[in-house]
């Protein structure tokens, strides 16, 4: 993995060690978006993509890290500062899908 500014690249290669990890989020994204337009909190379809998308963020990062632990154990301790940028990237999107509703910030004026 090269070095670059944020600690990381966002590469599909770079990502090659926590593969499971990776793709086991961005298929809860992708679930979880298709229910925010389901349930549809908010009258705006890309809205309520989004939220759904972030809500399943980290829920699924913990989940991803159960699967990456048990079929390729030993990668997630190689590779720590991924699986942190990871995890932090996904802490700040479920973070924010849950402080932008409650704040009111959808509202309009």
């Amino acid at each position: 993995m090269k070095k670059s500014p944020f600690g990381f690249k966002y590469t599909w290669v770079d990502l090659q060690p926590v593969r499971v990890l990776a793709v086991t989020v961005l298929a809860a994204q992708l679930f979880g978006a298709i229910v925010g337009i389901a349930v549809a909190w908010h009258p705006d379809w890309l809205i309520n993509f989004w939220l759904g998308g972030a809500f399943a963020t980290f829920p699924a990062f913990l989940m991803g890290l159960v699967i990456q632990s048990r079929l390729t154990p030993g990668r997630l301790s190689e590779h720590k500062v991924m699986v942190r940028c990871l995890g932090l990237i996904a802490l700040a999107l479920f973070v924010f899908a849950v402080a932008i509703p409650v704040l009111g910030l959808f509202n309009a004026p």
